[in-house]
């Protein structure tokens, strides 16, 4: 178990925009919406992620 200690910062994740349509792929900006820095890795999420891939990284870092 690690004996690191964790900090949680709130973020915001902006939807995606609804004007968007089905036959453009999604491209976003260079800027990531998240940025989580630990000891040993940065983890950077960006808009449009799919919100089971944040919960699965936020548990292995918990873990």
């Amino acid at each position: 178990m690690s004996t690191n200690k964790l900090t949680i910062v709130p973020v915001k994740l902006d939807p995606i925009p609804v004007e968007i349509s089905s036959n453009h792929s999604l491209q976003y900006t260079a800027e990531p919406s998240c940025v989580i820095k630990t000891a040993v890795a940065e983890i950077s999420f960006f808009n449009g992620v799919d919100e089971r891939i944040i919960q699965t990284i936020m548990k292995e870092l918990k873990g």
